[in-house]
Formats: C-alpha cells, structure tokens, sequence
C-alpha cells in the first residue's frame, strides 16, 4: 500500500459466504490488495483461505471479538504509515463511491477526524424481515446526518491520530465498541461526521427471531450499561430521539394490553389500536420512506415490527437499570 494512504480494515467471523462480495466491492471502490487487511477472527469456514486468495494481508489468530480484531487490523495498518483507518464489516459491500467520499471528507485540514456513513436502499437478502431491519438502520442515520458524537464501523473511516489518541477500540466491550469509540473521540474534541453519501449493502439476512435477539442482547442492553458505565447520556439522535422514546411507551402498551385481552376484548383492542397508531405517527417518516423504497406492504407490515424493535429497546433498557448498582437517567 502506498504510504500514508487509506487503508481498509475488515474483520471476519465465519464470513466465508460474504467475504468475496466485501472485497469485490472494495477493489471497485478503488482499494488495492495492498491495502486491505482481512482479520480472520478464528473463523472455521475457510475465511482466512478466501481472503489469502483474493491476495489480501490476512491476520490469523484466535476468536478474541471485533473490537480486538479491528484493533489487530489498525495495528498492521500502521506498520505501513497508512493515515487514515477505513472500516467495513465482512458483511457489507461498499459503494464504487466510498473510497473518493473518504479522501473528501477526510481531506488534510477538512478539520474532521472520523466520517461513517449508511446502509444503500437495496439490502442483499430477500424476506420481509430482512428488508424491514436494514431499512430501519439505514433510515436512523439518512435522518440523522450531520456532525456525529458516535461512530459506526459498518462502514466508516477515522484519522489515525485520532484512533490513537484514544486508544483504538475497547476490546472489554462486547457489543457497541464503535459507540463507544465514537463517544471517547467526541469527548476528545475530534469532529465525527454522518455522511449518507458514504454507503454499502448490507447482506446479512434477519429473521424475526434474530431481529428481537439482536435488538435486545446486542443493542439495548449493551447500549443502556454504557449510559450506566459512562456516566453520561448517549449521543442525541440516533435511538435516543424522542419519537423513539415515545415509541418504546407505545410498544409497551402493546405487551401490557396482551394479558388484558381475556378480561377485556374490547378494551385490549381499543387500548393496542391506539398504541399502532400513536406508533405509526411517531415513526411516520420511517413508514413513508419504507412505503417510497419497498412498497405499501412492507410499510403495512414494518407497524407490528416496529413494536417487536421497540418493545426490545424498552425491555433491555430496564433490564440493565435493575442489573446495574448505579443509576441513570431516563432514556
């Protein structure tokens, strides 16, 4: 890799069947095999075989989890002088575009340390769900663009400086390290910016279980014991805008009115037909978007899913507020 150039970091965890989609959308971007390196995080499916094949630097060892295997990827980053860290997920396939967005935002003396960017209207796997969740994530961060107090390492890029300054990734985080690095860089006074023009699909598929087990393991709990460890609110926007919140009451009263219904047909009804709709409004934006780029159906559909994605934010936030010996503030 040139000197001083970007380099692109991906880590990979059983990522055979994604992987040759991920650097084929970095080679089209403009990323040589020179400057890519693919962190074979102790995968049994021929993960680091496929990457050593598309010629790309592999680092080998043991599961020890995507913070430290980023970190392992920035480290032989570094021994090349690259000066900006790019970050993709095996998963993602980046547009033709990423690479020339990075060097414009990213530019000597733009003033900005980190950009990350969003999923593109065209998610990889098939299936209502699938659509539904990749959708959702990508319309959180078209809404919310502009300067950042987080990081997302789907796919996004950081100053080398900037990364060392704060020590790179916490490798004691299990889930939510990116937050939390973006967090430390903010606190630091490094700008962070959202770009949506810096995009990538998604091809990971979701199911309705995957969907509520992720959204509740891997995101509200790890989110709301970093509010709790912190000791400070999280970023503003993102899932911590008040639509979400009121969104989250909605969903609650949709659980609260399932045990009501044999007492009360006619209440429980009246009581969840108001929560769908006070839900629709508070999430109409999404709904019109998802309309625009799915279709009626899957807006019809994404209602009661996004009871299911919220009803999991609520669950994980209080399950870390009784878990936890401090306290916080609301949500």
């Amino acid at each position: 890799m040139a000197a001083g150039g970007p380099h692109l970091v991906i880590p990979a965890r059983q990522a055979a069947r994604y992987l040759p989609a991920c650097l084929a959308g970095a080679r089209r971007a403009g990323f040589a095999p020179g400057e890519i390196t693919v962190v074979d995080d102790g995968s049994t499916d021929g993960t680091g075989g496929i990457a050593r094949a598309a010629g790309v630097a592999v680092v080998a060892g043991p599961r020890r989890g995507a913070a430290a295997a980023r970190n392992a990827g920035a480290r032989a980053a570094g021994t090349a002088g690259a000066e900006i860290l790019v970050f993709v997920d095996a998963d993602v396939v980046m547009g033709a575009a990423a690479r020339k967005v990075i060097a414009e935002i990213l530019a000597p003396g733009s003033g900005i340390s980190a950009v990350f960017g969003a999923y593109d209207d065209r998610p990889g796997a098939p299936g209502a769900v699938s659509r539904f969740r990749n959708l959702l994530h990508r319309h959180v961060h078209l809404e919310n663009a502009g300067p950042a107090g987080t990081f997302w390492t789907g796919l996004g890029a950081v100053r080398r400086g900037a990364f060392d300054a704060v020590g790179g990734f916490d490798p004691d985080q299990r889930m939510m390290e990116d937050v939390k690095f973006g967090m430390a860089l903010a606190r630091a006074g490094h700008a962070i910016r959202l770009d949506p023009r810096l995009q990538g699909t998604h091809l990971k598929a979701w199911t309705l279980g995957s969907m509520a087990r992720t959204d509740l393991l891997d995101r509200a709990i790890p989110w709301a014991r970093l509010l709790l460890s912190e000791g400070a609110a999280l970023p503003e926007g993102l899932n911590t805008a008040p639509a979400a919140r009121l969104s989250v009451v909605c969903a609650g009263l949709l659980v609260w009115a399932l045990p009501v219904a044999p007492l009360s047909p006619a209440g429980a009804a009246m009581l969840a037909g108001a929560a769908c709709l006070v839900l629709a409004a508070a999430n109409r934006a999404f709904l019109v978007r998802l309309r625009r780029e799915a279709g009626p159906g899957l807006a019809l559909l994404a209602v009661p899913l996004l009871a299911v994605h919220y009803a999991c934010g609520g669950l994980g936030y209080a399950w870390a507020r009784v878990t936890s010996p401090r306290s916080a503030p609301d949500p």
